[in-house]
């Protein structure tokens, strides 16, 4: 090995020695890179927490909910006292459905309303007007003491709608 070292680094083999540089680093950062892939690899791979605490039960107001950008959840808390954790995605345009406390339909102002089709949902996530032909999706809710916790590993997929539902009404 120091054979070969010192016969590139003699002189007038300036082109061999470029050439061994030129090419040996990008390939030894190659073998670096593929080393650090593959230990990365071995790693077991990230998994969402299962449950998200929301908080204290006297965080929320009843007929208010939360939102929760990172799990796109709102969080309802019911004028029953009851709580849901409802899915921010319509079930059919997919797009955002953000809580208007001020929109206005069948004379009570607070809906859910789809950004891109207009689908109107209630605090219980019941569809009452538009495109859309179920509930919104929901997750499990725990309460742990006076915690709020909701499930996350498992989507509950909205009912069909109902024509006969009424909706919540606001305290």
């Amino acid at each position: 090995m120091n054979g070969a070292l010192a016969r590139l680094l003699r002189p007038g083999s300036g082109i061999r020695w470029l050439w061994a540089m030129g090419l040996g680093v990008p390939l030894l950062l190659g073998v670096v890179l593929v080393a650090l892939v593959l230990m990365s690899l071995s790693r077991g791979v990230y998994t969402p927490p299962t449950l998200f605490e929301v908080g204290m039960v006297t965080d929320f107001e009843p007929g208010m909910p939360r939102y929760f950008e990172n799990e796109r959840i709102w969080v309802v808390r019911l004028p029953s006292d009851g709580f849901l954790a409802l899915y921010d995605v319509d079930p059919t345009s997919r797009c955002s459905v953000p809580w208007r406390p001020r929109f206005e339909f069948q004379g009570q102002a607070g809906w859910f309303h789809d950004a891109c089709r207009g689908s109107v949902y209630d605090l219980r996530g019941q569809c009452f007007d538009g495109p859309c032909t179920r509930d919104l999706d929901r997750f499990g809710v725990l309460r742990q003491a006076n915690e709020v916790i909701v499930d996350l590993t498992n989507v509950e997929e909205g009912a069909p709608v109902d024509p006969r539902a009424t909706p919540v009404r606001l305290p």
